[in-house]
């Protein structure tokens, strides 16, 4: 006697040792309204080898009863859809590791420069400083002093000497770090409103990600397609 034999779907995997959910979809006839129906039933299925993912197409054939609930076992796997998608999650997974990576090298990069700058700076004051105290006290300056006291003014736009000259590089500091800020909040805003447009569109976000090199989106998990939508949106815009 043949062994009954389904066609199903993997919907859900790695809840139970050596064991998946299978859906399979019969035609049915229902004679009260007398038209074929699709009829859902989900089996538990022996997956001895642990190889089948979720979304993955499957055959199934009955054998001896291995629990109350379990009969069927895994057969053939007809298409690899699902592990395709756990081996893209995975890679998306990595990538976003590597971008998160990234970000954060280019903003350790970012504050040890801006460090130097501030070292530079305070460096600079103490020199101006003490060039204007030995000009204050009549001291005639050496060559490396007025060459010094040039290059300051040079770098940092100053025409007068004097007490004032201090506080114009501490306020021109202060501006510089307030328009990075005002830069990096703009960037993050636009970010956020369009990852936000593109979620609730569908057909624009699908566009987007082909645009990027991404082959068939709407096969996507929600999840892995909004990371690769950020992804792409912040090098777009180089944050």
């Amino acid at each position: 006697m043949a062994r009954q034999n389904f066609v199903g779907i993997v919907v859900s995997q790695g809840k139970m040792q050596k064991t998946v959910k299978v859906r399979v979809e019969r035609r049915v006839f229902n004679k009260k309204i007398n038209k074929e129906l699709l009829n859902r039933k989900d089996y538990l299925v022996h997956d001895e080898n642990e190889i089948s993912k979720e979304g993955d197409m499957v055959r199934i054939e009955a054998t001896r009863p291995l629990s109350k609930r379990k009969a069927f076992a895994i057969a053939e796997i007809l298409k690899n859809k699902g592990q395709q998608f756990a081996h893209f999650e995975t890679m998306a997974k990595t990538d976003v590791l590597k971008e998160e990576a990234i970000k954060s090298k280019e903003f350790l990069d970012r504050r040890a420069k801006q460090k130097e700058s501030d070292s530079n700076m305070i460096k600079d004051i103490r020199s101006l400083q003490l060039i204007y105290n030995q000009n204050k006290n009549g001291v005639e300056l050496s060559p490396e002093s007025s060459k010094e006291l040039k290059r300051i003014k040079d770098k940092y736009g100053i025409q007068e000497f004097s007490p004032d000259s201090l506080k114009k590089l501490l306020n021109l500091n202060l501006l510089a770090i307030e328009s990075d800020l005002e830069k990096q909040r703009a960037k993050i805003e636009t970010i956020q409103k369009n990852l936000a447009i593109l979620l609730k569109d569908e057909p624009k976000a699908f566009e987007f990600l082909q645009k990027h090199g991404v082959e068939n989106p709407s096969s996507l998990q929600k999840n892995i397609r909004k990371n690769l939508i950020r992804k792409y949106l912040f090098k777009e815009i180089q944050l």
